[in-house]
């Protein structure tokens, strides 16, 4: 096939980009089976197949290589490109198809959720500002844009509905996965679809009074 102008082939990864994703993905696993503190540069240089002075080539140290897999790997990498992406003829149709693909997606992969731990009780959270320079500014437009295309009530901004939208996707996995640890049938839990009802429509909907 011949290369088109307005899309070159990319160029072969080369041997550095190779070992720098092998270092991303054992270093991965690592953080999200040990946590940021117990996870062993020596495992995850073993994991990539070099040693452990060999990630100073392509890492500063282990905080360097944790930010770049939160970069890579963090459940904000899959809600906001999934609410941004989802299909639908109307607003609600959007949200709702993006909360059912994003649950979906996060429950599949519990270790998406160590990670999100890992990085917000033992790293404080202090690596989301670099995620957030690359997904806020199109998910912030996208919920700009469907605040705008609504009847929202006043009071709520745009921003407000998108917090409260991950918010709302997050405490369904969140809660499923604790209550169902905690012995709760599953067949009981809420799912991502009476969460939405709720997030969308409220629990008082009809109700004047107590």
């Amino acid at each position: 096939m011949a290369q088109s102008p307005d899309h070159p082939i990319p160029d072969p990864p080369t041997k550095g980009d190779r070992t720098r994703q092998a270092l991303l993905d054992a270093a991965y696993q690592q953080f999200v089976q040990r946590g940021f503190h117990a996870a062993s540069m020596r495992a995850i240089a073993d994991g990539a197949g070099i040693t452990p002075g060999g990630i100073y080539n392509h890492f500063a140290g282990k905080d360097d290589l944790f930010a770049a897999v939160v970069l890579a790997h963090h459940p904000l990498t899959r809600i906001f490109p999934q609410l941004i992406a989802a299909p639908g003829h109307t607003a609600e149709e959007r949200l709702r198809n993006a909360a059912q693909a994003i649950a979906a997606e996060l429950e599949a992969d519990e270790k998406l959720l160590n990670l999100f731990f890992a990085e917000m009780i033992e790293c404080q959270g202090k690596h989301l500002a670099l995620l957030s320079e690359t997904l806020m500014p199109k998910a912030l437009a996208f919920v700009t844009e469907l605040h705008a295309a609504t009847d929202t009530p006043p009071g709520i901004t745009p921003f407000g509905l998108l917090q409260t939208f991950v918010g709302t996707v997050l405490a369904t996995v969140f809660t499923r996965r604790f209550l169902a640890t905690a012995g709760a049938p599953a067949i009981a839990l809420a799912g991502i679809d009476e969460f939405m009802d709720i997030y969308l429509h409220g629990i008082l909907r009809g109700k004047t009074d107590l």
